[in-house]
């Protein structure tokens, strides 16, 4: 009990004390609040220092998160102006390929004329063939030439209702269609048959048998009309160069395809 009492008397000559020299003497008060107003400060800016550095990092990942989204929108209507242009060209390619047909077409003759578009072509048959989605109930035979801007490229090889199977004269057995060609020279006409491509040089073969004759580089070559295939005078190409043929029964001569071998998507066949 004493102590207790000790204790409550010295607490309160304690307050009284530090009041009394508290109000006798400013400049200690002055100093006292001096002193606690920094160490407030300091305990202030100590406990705002995470606090900064949480917000300037939330604000980082927020402009992150703003600049990610930005990033993405831009990517998205950049690939949309790739589509675009993609289309673009391809619209482009075809009307050109179009007006090179419509022009094809009014160049030569022929009493069945169907344009027809490529819907199948296999890779591994890329060279050889390819479908079209025209048949025998457009108007479609099987002795029917195949024209690319340019001049001819193949031939009719099967005929169903709606479609057709193309053979291209690049083909590796193109020769087992027998097809007769004809050069224009200046004083006759020289028949030779299709006996195959050349695929690193880019031309068409064909053997002349008989006696040799005198055919000039860049005589016009074209379809006879001799044969299943009874259009004559469609463009094939020019000749570049004559030789002696292998077994000396004939020449073998080149020829440069007039025709682009590339088709894109529309083709024109040409028949009787």
């Amino acid at each position: 009990m004493l102590l207790k009492r000790f204790f409550k008397i010295f607490s309160l000559l304690f307050v009284l004390v530090v009041a009394g020299v508290l109000f006798l003497f400013p400049s200690v008060r002055n100093t006292i609040v001096i002193k606690s107003s920094d160490v407030l400060t300091i305990f202030d800016q100590a406990i705002s220092i995470p606090f900064s550095v949480i917000e300037s990092k939330s604000n980082d990942i927020k402009n992150l998160s703003k600049i990610n989204d930005e990033n993405i929108s831009l990517k998205s209507k950049i690939y949309q102006i790739d589509i675009n242009h993609s289309k673009l060209n391809r619209l482009e390619s075809e009307n050109k390929e179009l007006k090179d047909l419509l022009n094809l077409k009014n160049s030569v003759s022929g009493s069945k004329q169907v344009v027809g578009e490529i819907v199948d072509r296999n890779y591994n048959s890329w060279n050889e063939q390819f479908v079209i989605d025209k048949g025998s109930s457009d108007g479609i035979s099987d002795s029917m030439f195949v024209l690319s801007s340019g001049g001819v490229i193949g031939v009719v090889d099967n005929l169903e209702k709606n479609s057709s199977r193309i053979k291209l004269l690049v083909g590796n057995d193109i020769s087992s269609q027998h097809l007769t060609l004809k050069i224009e020279d200046k004083t006759q006409s020289i028949f030779a048959l299709l006996i195959g491509f050349d695929d690193k040089t880019g031309e068409f073969r064909l053997l002349q048998i008989g006696d040799s004759v005198d055919i000039k580089k860049g005589s016009l070559v074209s379809t006879s009309g001799l044969g299943k295939y009874k259009t004559s005078d469609l463009p094939v190409g020019t000749v570049s160069s004559v030789k002696k043929a292998s077994d000396q029964l004939g020449q073998e001569i080149r020829v440069k395809p007039k025709a682009s071998l590339d088709v894109n998507r529309y083709v024109l066949l040409i028949g009787e």
